[in-house]
């Protein structure tokens, strides 16, 4: 009888009235819509001053012209920081830390490690390090090297922090490959590296290109490392944005974010095509 009497209380207090329900509906969407409101007025205000045709940067604009964009790949300023540093930069980091990455997620997943937790914690500790912390120490190792090659040190630092990207999408994709498809290679007469060429990397193929975007678009936008490492000659792109807006402003800075919104969006799409956002949650 107790029992019976506490779970019809539970039920009860478990049940809501029609108006209740509205009103928690009408804050869960309301909350969405706040939501929404932050993350994408800075992204219409930056898109609207971009397309402002006068020298103020003002919102709404006060028409429709692409004259920022021609005068971003005119510029002898952020043009050729553009085509000739950050995307070099991005493209060889994206390489370098996709091929690092899934070596480790291999090593990580398929063999018996001493310290795999020490190692696989070291790995991602530039996940928990800030990028400032980083690029300070990477300023002074390279200069007790003696090393002053300012796009090597980038590509670097750049690899360094990119580095747990690759390296989580490569082992999400590994854990869900059936081991028994690798031994079946092997017994039919495929070596370690046939098996892993032929069977394992071709199965990887999303959790690698995936991983690839990701380092290209951490390193294309970054700007704490590129704020220790660059040198006179090697100026990234948000390097030159960032130095320029210590002066002077003009919606050319608009029109330059926004095309770097449309990259990282294409990069993001291309990610969700690929292996779906899910795949980062799933083991």
């Amino acid at each position: 009888m107790i029992g019976e009497l506490f779970e019809r209380r539970g039920a009860s207090r478990r049940s809501l009235s029609p108006a209740t329900v509205r009103v928690g509906q009408a804050l869960y969407y309301g909350a969405i819509a706040v939501s929404l409101t932050i993350l994408l007025a800075p992204i219409v205000i930056v898109v609207g001053i971009a397309f402002n045709p006068t020298q103020r940067e003002a919102f709404p604009p006060t028409g429709v012209s692409l004259h920022w964009f021609r005068e971003f790949f005119l510029s002898e300023q952020f043009f050729p920081a553009f085509v000739f540093v950050s995307l070099p930069i991005a493209v060889v980091t994206g390489v370098l830390a996709t091929t690092l990455g899934v070596m480790a997620a291999y090593v990580l997943v398929r063999r018996d490690v001493p310290f795999e937790n020490a190692a696989q914690s070291m790995l991602l500790g530039p996940l928990i390090v800030p990028a400032v912390i980083i690029g300070l120490g990477l300023l002074l190792f390279f200069a007790q090297l003696r090393l002053n090659v300012p796009v090597v040190d980038i590509v670097v630092g750049h690899t360094v922090i990119t580095l747990p990207y690759t390296l989580l999408t490569s082992m999400t994709r590994l854990y869900n490959i059936d081991p028994a498809l690798e031994e079946a290679s092997r017994n039919l007469g495929a070596s370690k590296v046939e098996t892993f060429r032929r069977v394992t990397l071709p199965l990887m193929r999303s959790g690698v290109i995936a991983g690839f975007l990701f380092a290209f678009i951490i390193s294309f936008a970054d700007i704490n490392i590129a704020l220790f490492l660059a040198g006179d000659d090697v100026v990234t792109l948000p390097l030159a944005i960032f130095l320029f807006l210590e002066w002077e402003s003009s919606p050319i800075i608009a029109a330059i974010s926004t095309l770097q919104i449309l990259l990282i969006m294409v990069m993001v799409l291309l990610i969700g095509r690929l292996v779906g956002f899910e795949a980062f949650t799933t083991r």
